[in-house]
């Protein structure tokens, strides 16, 4: 089978998206899960913030939510407005952050069909070019080219797929991280408002 500068592209792409998914797996699953310990603290009612501030100091800052409070609690001398905006400016930061790469499998999806399409065509073309330039027809050749020819489409759709479930997982984790932190970071300025003796 003769690759063509379709597939060769294909096949840089599809091992790129690849790299993206697992690297992103791993990090979500790493980073974006919340520590118990903080969780709970957060979800009660009875709140001590000396005390969750020192929880928060022995956790690392490389998971997000971590680091989201840690942002918030920097500011909570502040008025109430400007701890949600400094919250707001985190949560954009650690949206991007999730989202590395996420560009490259948007585009995967829509481009390695396209790609592969094209690399079709051109071997079609190659492929029918022996009809014409030589009187003889040799059938095995013709249908040779023909079968190599759409192997670009069957790469462009096998990474186009694989790059759909890769972006829709991660986009689904993104999305349910970023609701969490909104929600746990309402949790936080209110218990911050509660000891501070706001109403």
């Amino acid at each position: 089978m003769k690759l063509n500068v379709a597939v060769i592209i294909l096949l840089i792409l599809g091992v790129l998206a690849l790299s993206i998914i697992i690297e992103r797996f791993f990090y979500i699953l790493k980073a974006t899960k919340i520590p118990k310990d903080v969780h709970d603290a957060l979800e009660r009612y009875e709140f001590d913030l000396n005390e969750f501030s020192k929880l928060l100091e022995s956790k690392s800052d490389n998971n997000v939510y971590v680091k989201f409070f840690k942002v918030i609690l920097k500011a909570k001398d502040s008025p109430v407005w400007w701890m949600e905006s400094i919250a707001q400016d985190e949560a954009m930061h650690i949206h991007s952050k999730i989202s590395k790469g996420m560009w490259l499998l948007d585009t995967s999806i829509t481009a390695a069909p396209l790609i592969g399409l094209l690399g079709t065509v051109i071997g079609m073309i190659e492929a029918f070019g022996i009809i014409g330039t030589s009187g003889i027809v040799v059938p095995k050749e013709v249908t040779g080219g023909v079968a190599d020819a759409l192997f670009s489409t069957a790469m462009g759709l096998l990474v186009a797929t694989v790059s759909l479930f890769g972006y829709n997982y991660i986009s689904k984790s993104i999305t349910l991280t970023l609701d969490e932190l909104e929600r746990l970071g309402s949790k936080l300025i209110a218990h911050i408002k509660i000891q501070r003796g706001e109403p």
